[in-house]
């Protein structure tokens, strides 16, 4: 059941930003090559991005670079800084140098003085690691306001000559595909027979084969795409005559992406006329027949594509609502044959055009897409970067420790964790310094309670569900462990898990659990100003049975709240006061969760506790606004979701004594995985102990090292109670 459409971005694949633009046509045309990676012999490798900023930061075009693969970027210089003219440029690696042309692109093309084309060298100087320019090189000029140039593109031949193709604006209209040509590193250009003239705007790319030129151009509106070829070992004015390339054309001349691998042949992905995406081979003499890359147009939709290796990796944006939502997805072509699509990031952004290095070496496992993301086509937003990791995105969790003999309660920011020793009383508190591996007595409750949930606050206090004679309270310890006080009496109330406390903004919050009535009861929302000392009802919520959990979201300020138990009594509620006053974002079944993890964009992943059809518990996304998304099926209920820090997620999936969402024989409690948030895989299974009693297999933590720690109850093979937990290393396959 698909309520909406989901909006965001993920710790996996979460854009980097680039810099601030004036709007979506940064990284136009996407024919054109706006990123380079380069290895100079001194240090590690450097990449070069030319975006149009359009005013922003008070520039025009210019150069970015970064030194870290494309984590973090500076500004190195500008190419052409007069926003006020839109040019874009295209780049061509030449060694350690540059090689680039510029030249105007606009939604509009009309007749300018300033719509000229310029080339520049760019040349890297050993000494700083650094790139300088030479002085601008004239190509075309454009003499008066009655024509003009635009989206200039740049190759270079086997024998080192460098060819410079653009469009002319002629007085009627037409557009006529000029030529130049320098046989002197770039001093100097020659200009040469134009290749065709088009009676509306036209675009297209002139790329090297390794042993050919070939020049591949269509035109606004409807008609087919053509190409002319010349071989670098024919004279220099020397072109064979136009020849159709297929007759779905190209969407405006200019919406494709394309990379040679030599020997005569061409990669091209495309958009043709009616907004499809298509993967085309050119085999050395024809182009060979299509594959369907997206069926479903859209005008901004685009391609970008990256050669590493034998690989082909295609970037594009399908839509998701038009002119305001856009996913980034990835797909490889290998060996005649295309992946499904990956989905990198769905954005609440519009994502304007693409941009991807034309070759990368097949060494290189993260392949970058650059983009535009904007509120809209026209307002001002950010250039980023995305990364898509070569190799399937398939995860794996590798058991590296398990332990038998203790419950795991809590860890704490200094790494320290806390547990009960099975054999030993549960009011009786254990410690670990060393990474969960070995315990030692740290405390224990004064007046004989028992300890059932704790969490560790930002500066190590320590709060506990505790209970005893058959009243439960919270318990505080600001020493480690080592003493306790009793802080806060919940009575008949108590906590569901460690996710039942939360801290946001300095103020610590405790949200009621109950088990005395399957109705509605009401379930108070404590909190704390003085890190657990006192405590004050915040909030008292009506119409629930059960109070689930608590997430926080830092960077927003923002407090979640979950509730059950049946459909009408569940319900996802979030607060940006404090928890003063709440927003119902979700009810029902979507709205049933007990555990979610705040993603970079302020959604809620999350799995949901269903013991009953109709519904099925899912997977699921959930933003602030209530746009909600099922990302996979579970077979039983969950009480957890944990993002892991070096990216991916786990799910844990619960096997209760009631309910009838279970698949036929299903006996056990699961941990699923994800890479991405998409693809989710059963990696661990874990066989119920007592059919009377809920079993379950959860991770709320991770370890300094980065070890996931996975707690277990109910399950056979573990301690006293099926309890235990196990040290896991989340890793790709």
């Amino acid at each position: 059941m698909l309520l909406g459409c989901l909006l965001f971005t993920t710790s996996l694949f979460a854009a980097q930003p680039l810099a601030p633009i004036g709007d979506s046509q940064a990284l136009t045309s996407p024919a054109q090559r706006h990123v380079v990676r380069l290895a100079p012999p001194e240090g590690s490798a450097v990449w070069l991005v030319a975006l149009q900023q359009q005013g922003q930061q008070g520039r025009g075009l210019g150069l970015f670079r970064s030194d870290d693969e494309g984590q973090t970027w500076s500004y190195l210089g500008p190419l052409q800084n007069d926003p006020t003219h839109r040019d874009t440029a295209d780049l061509l690696a030449v060694g350690s140098d540059v090689a680039l042309v510029y030249s105007y692109e606009g939604s509009t093309f009309s007749g300018s003085s300033r719509h000229d084309v310029s080339f520049q060298w760019w040349r890297y100087q050993a000494s700083t690691r650094t790139w300088t320019p030479s002085a601008a090189v004239r190509v075309f000029d454009s003499p008066n306001s009655s024509t003009g140039y635009s989206r200039a593109e740049l190759t270079r031949d086997s024998q080192g000559r460098l060819w410079v193709q653009a469009f002319r604006l002629e007085a009627d209209g037409s557009n006529t595909a000029v030529l130049a040509v320098s046989t002197d590193g770039g001093r100097t250009f020659q200009p040469q027979q134009p290749l065709v003239t088009l009676p509306r705007r036209g675009g297209g790319r002139i790329l090297h084969l390794g042993d050919r030129l070939l020049f591949l151009y269509g035109q606004q509106g409807t008609g087919p795409a053509w190409f002319r070829v010349r071989k670098d070992s024919a004279p220099l004015d020397s072109w064979e005559p136009q020849q159709q390339a297929f007759p779905e054309g190209i969407y405006q001349g200019f919406s494709l992406s394309a990379v040679s691998p030599g020997g005569g042949r061409m990669h091209l992905v495309y958009k043709s006329s009616g907004e499809r995406l298509f993967y085309r081979a050119f085999n050395g003499t024809a182009f060979d027949p299509p594959i369907t890359l997206e069926s479903s147009g859209d005008w901004a939709l685009q391609p970008a594509v990256t050669l590493v290796g034998d690989e082909l990796v295609v970037f594009a944006n399908p839509p998701i609502t038009l002119n305001t939502h856009h996913t980034l997805s990835a797909r490889v072509l290998t060996g005649g044959s295309v992946n499904p699509p990956q989905v990198l990031e769905r954005s609440i952004r519009f994502r304007g055009y693409l941009a991807a290095p034309e070759r990368l070496p097949a060494s290189v496992t993260r392949v970058p897409c650059f983009s535009a993301e904007t509120a809209d086509p026209n307002s001002a937003g950010m250039a980023s970067v995305t990364f898509f990791e070569r190799g399937e995105a398939r995860p794996r969790l590798e058991v590296v420790h398990t332990n038998t003999t203790h419950r795991f309660l809590t860890l704490a920011p200094s790494g320290a964790a806390y547990a009960l020793q099975l054999n030993d009383s549960s009011n009786r508190l254990y410690m670990s310094t060393d990474g969960a591996r070995t315990w030692s007595f740290k405390g224990q409750l004064p007046q004989g309670g028992s300890f059932r949930f704790m969490a560790a606050l930002s500066d190590g206090t320590l709060l506990a569900h505790s209970s005893r004679d058959g009243r439960n309270y919270i318990a505080r310890s600001g020493d480690g462990g080592a003493t306790w006080s009793e802080v806060l009496l919940l009575g008949d109330y108590r906590v569901l898990t460690p996710r039942s406390f939360a801290e946001l903004d300095g103020t610590v919050y405790v949200l009621e659990y109950q088990t005395f009535t399957t109705q509605d009861v009401p379930i108070r929302l404590h909190a704390s100003t003085d890190r657990g000392r006192t405590w004050q009802v915040r909030q008292t919520f009506s119409g629930h049975r059960h109070g689930h959990g608590l997430a926080v979201d830092p960077a927003r300020h923002a407090l979640w709240a979950f509730f059950g138990d049946t459909t009408v009594q569940s319900g996802t509620f979030r607060s940006t006061d404090g928890g003063r006053t709440w927003k119902s974002i979700a009810k029902g079944a979507p709205g049933r969760i007990v555990d979610a993890t705040v993603l970079e964009d302020g959604s809620l992943l999350y799995a949901q506790d269903t013991l009953y059809l109709p519904p099925r518990p899912y997977i699921a996304q959930l933003s602030p606004d209530g746009t909600y998304v099922e990302l996979g099926l579970l077979p039983g209920p969950s009480y957890s979701a944990f993002a892991a820090s070096a990216g991916g997620f786990v799910v844990g999936s619960a096997r209760e004594p009631g309910g009838d969402v279970y698949p036929p024989g299903e006996e056990s409690a699961h941990v699923f995985a994800s890479v991405n948030m998409f693809d989710w895989e059963k990696l661990l299974s874990y066989r119920r102990l007592d059919p009377t009693v809920t079993a379950r297999a959860d991770v709320y933590y991770e370890l300094p090292s980065g070890l996931l720690i996975l707690q277990l109850q109910n399950v056979q093979g573990f301690g006293p109670g099926g309890f235990g937990y196990q040290l896991l290393r989340l890793t790709r396959r």
